[in-house]
């Protein structure tokens, strides 16, 4: 059957939630198992569009990825659904479980065309009503990370244990990480580590790094950086998209192999090209800065906005920067206001001290300088001191009630 995809190998590991550092992630992954990598350690290449807080960011204060509705700042779908697409999606509708979690997963990484949570969670749900592991295993992904449904690690553990009885790599490898973080599941690295054990007798390199990994500190060993690297490589020639960000990122650095530019760019471009966001995120930058490849802003816009449509906050931010600008793209406030607000929700401080400087101002919005205090509040309470600052001035333009309001308003969503 033609598809998009030639096979399950196309789904490798498009749903990356990376932390900092350069052991495996302890966090749910999607395909095959997700990675850690250095972000501190990424270039810090950054352009200025305003004269006040115009950086664009290449470093992350945090992580987490909610769900987020798509904003529409750029089209990412083409025209008309290529015919391959469209017998993608006849085959999907007309029952075929396989091809409905590979539609699923295309929709949930950009493959299709766009990035459609809630679409990729109605394919991945009907094959997994019909019992398909890959299905079923993705859509606890979609759960544990509340992409498209409501975040439910209980319903994402469930999902990952009938495609782990399956003997799905996917489901056995995520179903062991949440035994290790006890998320959704009692915690018990015993368990955890005969899923693990489960998912590297089928070859999963990052299955197997875990074990390793867990050998070590039981012989009070520490793996060296080559030992992981070398766990990385192999996680990267199996198509692993985690495998692939990890390597890109320890060839940047020359950790654990030996430094080369070239080719940490080719397998971020591995990475970016199935969909993964951090990936996706750092060849934005590579190509807005023009690092080892043609500078070309319109290439950057497209990466950022595919990154930022999947919930990355760097991206969200520097999407933001780019449309409060006018510099790269048309000068669109209301749009960068959107994508600050979703950087900021997820505690960026550099989003929430610009979201503020634009409820300041009334840019995008009407001017609110309550709500203005209140993210600079928020942001200085994330180490911001320039958020510090603007925070001070802007007192003095306050009444006490107000602060007292916009100070009993942090760390709440608003109304």
């Amino acid at each position: 059957m033609g598809s998009v995809f030639s096979s399950w190998a196309g789904l490798i590991g498009c749903f990356l939630f990376l932390v900092m550092g350069c052991n495996p992630s302890r966090e749910v992954t999607t395909v095959e198992p997700q990675a850690q990598v250095d972000e501190a350690a990424q270039p810090h290449e950054a352009e200025k569009y305003r004269p006040r807080v115009a950086k664009l960011e290449t470093e992350s204060a945090s992580e987490a990825a909610p769900e987020s509705s798509v904003v529409e700042v750029k089209p990412t779908v083409a025209a008309n659904l290529s015919a391959e697409m469209e017998s993608l999606m006849a085959d999907a509708a007309a029952g075929n479980a396989a091809v409905q979690a590979e539609l699923g997963h295309s929709y949930a990484t950009g493959e299709s065309g766009r990035i459609d949570f809630k679409e990729a969670v109605k394919w991945l749900r009907a094959a997994a009503d019909q019992g398909q592991p890959r299905g079923q295993a993705l859509l606890g992904v979609m759960y544990s990370k509340g992409r498209g449904v409501a975040r439910d690690e209980q319903e994402a553990a469930k999902l990952f244990l009938r495609a782990a009885e399956q003997g799905d790599s996917v489901g056995q490898y995520n179903l062991g990480l949440l035994y290790l973080n006890g998320q959704g599941v009692e915690a018990d690295s015993a368990v955890a580590s005969e899923w693990f054990r489960k998912a590297a007798e089928q070859g999963d390199a990052m299955a197997q790094l875990n074990l390793a990994m867990e050998r070590a500190r039981r012989d009070n060993v520490e793996l060296s950086m080559s030992e992981i690297s070398g766990f990385y490589v192999k996680a990267a020639q199996q198509g692993n998209v985690e495998g692939q960000t990890a390597l890109a990122s320890m060839f940047a650095k020359g950790r654990g192999v030996e430094q080369n530019s070239e080719e940490a760019l080719k397998w971020y471009s591995q990475a970016a090209n199935s969909g993964d966001p951090k990936a996706l995120h750092w060849m934005a930058v590579t190509y807005n800065n023009g690092n080892d490849v043609p500078k070309d802003l319109n290439k950057a816009l497209e990466l950022y906005t595919k990154a930022a449509d999947a919930g990355y906050a760097l991206s969200q931010y520097n999407l933001g920067m780019i449309y409060g600008s006018g510099q790269g793209a048309e000068n669109r406030d209301d749009v960068a206001l959107q994508l600050f607000q979703k950087a900021a929700e997820q505690n960026l401080p550099s989003a929430e001290r610009e979201l503020a400087s634009f409820y300041e101002a009334g840019r995008g919005t009407a001017q609110d300088l309550v709500e203005a205090y209140r993210w600079y509040s928020q942001a200085a309470s994330h180490g911001d001191t320039e958020a510090f600052r603007l925070k001070t001035e802007l007192s003095q333009k306050l009444s006490a009630n107000q602060i007292r309001i916009a100070e009993l308003s942090l760390g709440k969503p608003r109304p």
